[in-house]
């Protein structure tokens, strides 16, 4: 099993036999980081090979913007050198870049990661085990602010931002059982 971007899960399922994509798991899990000392935005960084920010970015900046792919750790160097004006990258990789962070999401939702499971794997009780495993503490942390505030400060080593994952428009998803 793996949780990939919707865009690597696509290349994985096409070059990969016996894997499927059991679904979401994550929704709007990009921002927006803006280079304060820019006036005019005029390129945006996004990760390479994530197409579907390609969208994100023209949403936001219009259609005239310039897009530059790059690997995900090249983003914020290329943002804190002004190789780029702003960058979307996802909000755990970018919550210790400096500059002003704005949410992604614009009319809807749209998918950011996915499970993929082994289709022979997805048969056994092991599977169905780890899918009660998870939705279960899923549930606990969706039910508790404070667990899921705790939880987001010890896994990115900092406090969450007024509004949680709540202001960025994040969601976690339950996986579906079969």
């Amino acid at each position: 099993m793996a949780i990939l971007c919707k865009d690597a899960s696509k290349t994985f399922i096409e070059n990969t036999e016996g894997f499927e994509i059991v679904g979401d798991v994550v929704l709007n899990s990009d921002i927006f980081i803006i280079n304060s000392d820019v006036k005019e935005i005029k390129t945006v960084g996004m990760t390479q090979d994530r197409d579907y920010q390609i969208e994100l970015v023209k949403e936001r900046f219009g259609e005239d913007i310039m897009i530059v792919p790059l690997m995900v750790t090249a983003l914020p160097y290329s943002l804190a050198n002004g190789n780029v004006d702003a960058i979307v990258i996802d909000l755990l990789k970018g919550i210790h870049v400096d500059g002003i962070k704005e949410g992604t999401v614009v009319d809807e939702d749209y998918n950011t990661y996915q499970l993929v499971v082994n289709s022979k794997f997805k048969k056994t009780k092991d599977y169905k085990r780890f899918i009660k495993i998870y939705n279960d503490s899923l549930k606990e942390l969706l039910e508790d602010e404070n667990k899921m505030r705790d939880h987001f400060r010890k896994y990115t080593n900092t406090e969450d931002e007024k509004g949680g994952l709540e202001k960025w428009k994040t969601k976690l998803l339950y996986i579906k059982e079969d």
